[in-house]
């Protein structure tokens, strides 16, 4: 009986533990106020973190130097029970025009602009700092160099450092590095070439994702996991790439006397017209895209079976009332039961 006893005790012990999730969400937006359909999604995701982007740093060609921009203007009051880990974008041109003399000043001025900014979340628990920047082979030495320099800004705070991790930079690990943070998160999504008329989806495709994750079990990385919930219209004209129209609705160009609908995602301006502030030309092109439930969810099936079994945030991109409407709180709830117990 002993013996059976001990038996039994080692063998729940080898038995592997649930994997825990931490539901959160991308805050992309420059006003953080959040509106009560923000907050019933966060209340009904039980979401733990918010990742709101409290700056770019972007290249000014005029100045020939790194600048800040679109700082984020606090205006709601949150629970202490929300995490938020605050996220600097840094474009990959200013890492291409920097200088490494100049590498010192901008992660002293980033540093000490974050510090600032944190100060506005009062009683908040931050206990991560992350970094966006789609890095190149090129940019690679300037970036993690970078990287090092900012956790010696930030030691006066106790805090871990995170980076985006796109899926190039996990297929082709050995060009791009690993960068020198505790840990990373996958941006699955924006796969495909949005420029190319041919491409049917450039937000979410899965045919694509799954050929740059056959090393993802072998990142070294903890990694947690960011989840689309966006649209958007490309715009071309003569066959070339204009411009990005954020959150473009169907309904939008619905209107038969200024559009012509080619197909369930295309649509042919017939009438030179204005479209939220954007002027476009007679025989112009939109292709609608969009992430649909269906497709998040096969994302969802495939990316847990490739991630290694560790706890993680799963993070959507991203909090924002127009978004949302378009999914459910229930069916994203279903899409964070797949990797997890919350």
């Amino acid at each position: 009986m002993i013996l059976l006893f001990f038996f039994l005790l080692s063998f729940q012990s080898c038995q592997q533990a649930p994997i825990e999730i931490t539901p959160a969400f991308y805050h992309w937006q420059t006003k953080f106020d959040l509106t009560s359909t923000e907050k019933k999604y966060l209340n009904e995701l039980t979401v733990q973190k918010i990742y709101p982007k409290f700056f770019d740093v972007d290249w000014d060609f005029t100045q020939q130097e790194a600048v800040s921009k679109a700082s984020l203007i606090v205006e709601s009051v949150l629970p202490n029970s929300l995490e938020i880990v605050p996220t600097v974008f840094i474009t990959n041109r200013t890492l291409v025009q920097l200088s490494e003399e100049q590498l010192p000043d901008l992660a002293q001025k980033i540093g000490k602009k974050l510090l600032g900014q944190i100060a506005a979340f009062q009683n908040i628990s931050i206990r991560e700092i992350q970094f966006d920047c789609d890095w190149s082979k090129s940019t690679q030495q300037k970036y993690f160099s970078l990287l090092k320099l900012l956790r010696k800004e930030l030691q006066s705070i106790d805090i871990q450092l995170s980076a985006t991790i796109r899926l190039h930079q996990i297929k082709y690990v050995a060009e791009t590095g690993i960068p020198p943070v505790e840990r990373g998160i996958l941006m699955y999504y924006n796969m495909g070439k949005v420029q190319e008329k041919g491409t049917e989806n450039s937000i979410l495709d899965n045919q694509i994702g799954q050929q740059y994750l056959a090393k993802l079990k072998q990142y070294p990385l903890t990694l947690d996991l960011a989840l689309p919930l966006f649209k958007w219209g490309v715009l071309f004209r003569d066959n070339k790439m204009i411009k990005l129209l954020n959150q473009l609705e169907e309904a939008v160009i619905s209107d038969e006397k200024r559009f012509r609908k080619v197909d369930e995602n295309h649509w042919q301006v017939i009438k030179s017209t204005y479209l939220d502030g954007v002027y476009l030309y007679e025989n112009d092109e939109i292709r609608i895209e969009k992430v649909t439930l269906n497709e998040l969810s096969a994302a969802a099936d495939l990316l847990a079976q490739q991630l290694k079994k560790e706890d993680r945030s799963i993070v959507f991109y991203h909090l924002d009332s127009m978004v949302l409407k378009d999914y459910e709180g229930t069916a994203l709830n279903q899409i964070l039961s797949k990797f997890g117990t919350k």
